[in-house]
């Protein structure tokens, strides 16, 4: 159902993801009204913060309290960090939005335990069923039902493109290991101890070892694919870049020597408006602040590489929380989000 001058609200707009939500609210055809929400930029211009949104329509953050700033949304993003909207959820449900966006890991996992040994206790694990986990490319059909929706992680978003053809194929092994570098961005807006850029800038590292938290999500969809435990192992790395995310798997079996790889995620993926499929290895620039992602695979009869490179910000967060709302409301998949990038950046 298409709504006529939509009401949007973010919260956590003071964020990254909050930023980039607004950037691409601002330019959605369907013309949204946007409340902000944000209890550190209460009272300030949006673009005070968010810099490119100088050229947008004004926006200023406000710090209303949630159930009163949702009373007439017909759209809610949830940009907030791990563990706070589940506190929220039945505010932001009662005052009877058509469509949610969660951002955060809050809605993700199917099985409470698995979130917990993650994040900690869940305050709301009943509401986890009506929440359908956001991967327009494998669960379309869902979002549009559900109309509730966990956006995933940026790392589970890049890792699980780069696998859903080969776990079609029922060819991953039992653990799949994928190399990925994330930029900056990826470590939020507040500077950290080992992830402010200054420190990242001419260095290079690994982190969260045996233990990234978007590893359970990528297991969650591979299993649903393949029918047995399907484990992804993340080999997460710090780059020196700001933006996006870069991601490597190798196989070698057999199986792979009687299939042309390129041509299983050509056919894979040739309905999927924003994924495509290169004849060389892609690169993070080309894909900077818009919502495509590149995929290369190159093959040697039973081995292979894959590579994919996406926008962290952008389809590894707002522009697929765009995508998703998109579908909820009846708006055509592309909408706002079709925009090119910058080369180099």
């Amino acid at each position: 159902m298409k709504i006529a001058k939509p009401h949007a609200v973010v919260l956590g707009a003071g964020g990254l993801a909050g930023g980039e939500l607004l950037r691409l609210l601002s330019a959605h055809p369907a013309g949204f009204r946007i409340t902000a929400l944000s209890k550190s930029g209460a009272g300030k211009p949006a673009a005070d913060v968010h810099k490119a949104l100088l050229h947008c329509p004004a926006i200023e953050f406000c710090d209303l309290p949630v159930e009163s700033a949702c009373e007439d949304a017909d759209v809610v993003f949830c940009a907030l960090p791990h563990g706070q909207s589940q506190g929220l959820m039945r505010q932001i449900l009662s005052a009877g939005p058509i469509c949610v966006v969660d951002l955060a890991a809050d809605f993700r996992l199917r099985d409470a335990a698995r979130f917990e040994e993650y994040f900690g206790s869940h305050e709301s694990p009943d509401l986890i069923e009506r929440f359908a986990y956001g991967l327009p490319e494998i669960y379309a059909d869902q979002i549009r039902e559900k109309r509730l929706v966990a956006n995933p992680g940026c790392f589970a978003t890049a890792a699980q493109l780069l696998l859903l053809p080969l776990a079609s194929f029922k060819v991953l092994p039992e653990t799949t290991a994928v190399f990925a570098v994330t930029g900056s961005s990826g470590s939020g807006i507040r500077a950290k101890a080992g992830t402010h850029h200054p420190f990242r800038a001419n260095n290079f590292y690994s982190y969260k070892m045996l233990a990234h938290q978007h590893e359970p999500e990528i297991a969650q969809t591979l299993g649903a694919l393949t029918g047995t435990p399907a484990r992804c192992r993340l080999l997460a790395h710090s780059g020196s870049f700001v933006r996006g995310i870069h991601a490597t798997c190798h196989l070698s079996d057999e199986r792979l020597s009687s299939m042309k790889v390129s041509e299983v995620y050509d056919d894979y993926y040739q309905k999927d408006p924003f994924v495509t499929v290169l004849d060389r290895p892609p690169e993070v620039a080309e894909v900077a602040a818009t919502n495509h992602v590149h995929i290369g695979v190159a093959q040697q009869g039973g081995e292979i590489q894959v590579s994919l490179a996406l926008d962290n910000l952008v389809k590894g967060a707002a522009g697929q929380a765009i995508e998703n709302m998109n579908l909820v409301c009846g708006y055509d998949q592309t909408d706002g989000l079709t925009f090119p990038g910058v080369f180099p950046c």
